[in-house]
């Protein structure tokens, strides 16, 4: 297991893409000082975990930012393989209240005693395991889900995920600065009206406020797919100062 690596299970946003597993839908397998985080397991995330030599075994902790399927589709199959049938319980599940309780949970009732702890993710939280934190940062607007920003820190390393929703103003103030790595669900090549996703100018604005070490481009429509991920990404980068890459299905990151 490669300490302080980042694994991207799948690249693929929106329905098409996703759905038609035109790009891998897993999300990402984060080990921060030794701790092996599962983010955002949407479908097929089962199969690639074991794809990309990981087992879910050795997953500690579960982290999913929103309940849409391309972000949670596989939540119970990997808790339920990680767990071996709920007999050796997950440590901690850290997702919004409506993955977990409500009328409508991804969450099947069973599994809850597959996992030690569950925290749910609120505004500006700060949640603790061994040394390493979790903090879920500002609310996202995003049509039909409680969505939150993510940031996971080491004492010496800080990884910024942010997830899907409509850009507002004040995104441009609620993550952290200079983050080692930090992580872009862009859908769009550009603005659509009626979309609840960020587009590239989004981003842009977002990494030239917030300065990373490098910044990923990820979650990719079929319109970011045809605008060619990988020139996006180059153009930012000529842009901004700063080192934007595009992440692509089985991509690996050591920081």
């Amino acid at each position: 297991m490669l300490k302080n690596s980042l694994t991207f299970l799948g690249t693929g946003g929106g329905r098409v893409v996703v759905f038609r597993q035109i790009r891998h839908s897993g999300g990402m397998w984060l080990n921060l000082d030794g701790v092996n985080i599962l983010i955002d397991p949407g479908p097929g995330s089962l199969i690639r975990i074991f794809e990309r030599g990981f087992d879910t075994k050795d997953i500690d902790i579960i982290v999913v930012s929103h309940r849409h399927l391309d972000h949670c589709a596989d939540l119970n199959s990997v808790i339920e393989s990680a767990s071996e049938s709920t007999r050796n319980p997950k440590d901690l599940l850290v997702a919004p209240e409506d993955v977990v309780e409500g009328e409508d949970p991804i969450l099947l009732k069973y599994l809850k005693k597959a996992i030690k702890e569950y925290i749910p993710v609120e505004e500006n939280k700060e949640i603790h395991y061994k040394d390493i934190k979790i903090l879920s940062r500002m609310k996202h607007i995003h049509e039909g889900a409680q969505t939150y920003g993510l940031e996971f820190l080491s004492k010496n390393k800080k990884i910024v995920y942010v997830p899907c929703g409509k850009f507002y103003e004040d995104m441009l103030k609620g993550y952290s600065k200079g983050a080692d790595i930090m992580i872009f669900n862009t859908t769009f090549p550009r603005k659509v009206e009626g979309y609840y996703h960020l587009s590239v100018d989004d981003v842009e604005r977002m990494i030239e406020k917030y300065r990373p070490k490098l910044a990923v481009l990820s979650h990719f429509s079929i319109s970011m797919l045809r605008a060619d991920p990988e020139k996006v990404a180059a153009k930012i980068s000529r842009k901004t100062g700063i080192n934007v890459i595009s992440a692509y299905d089985g991509m690996r990151l050591q920081f």
